[in-house]
C-alpha cells in the first residue's frame, strides 16, 4: 500500500530533493540550528545525501520518521 506524503512548499517547509530512504534525522522539534547544520540524510542508490539548513532556523515539526521511503519533494521538516 502506498502512503501519500505531503509535498513541501514555501520557505517554512523543507522537503526531500530526491526519492529514497529517510535514513537519519539529526534534529528535534524546538531545536535551533545554525546555517549549514545537518538536518537529515537520504539514502538512494547506495549513496547518502545529507540535507543541511540553508539559514539559521528553529525546527517546528518533523513530518516523517526515520526509515520512511519518501518521494522527491516530500515534506520532512517545518520551521518557524
Amino acid at each position: 500500500m502506498k502512503v501519500h506524503h505531503t509535498k513541501a512548499s514555501g520557505e517554512k517547509q523543507i522537503g526531500t530533493p530526491l526519492q529514497g530512504l529517510l535514513s537519519k534525522i539529526f534534529i528535534a522539534p524546538g531545536q535551533e540550528v545554525k546555517k549549514n547544520a545537518p538536518l537529515f540524510t537520504i539514502e538512494a542508490m547506495k549513496m547518502e545525501t545529507t540535507i543541511t539548513a540553508t539559514r539559521d532556523l528553529k525546527i517546528r515539526h518533523i513530518s516523517l520518521k526515520e526509515g520512511t521511503l519518501e518521494e522527491s519533494e516530500d515534506l520532512v521538516v517545518e520551521v518557524e
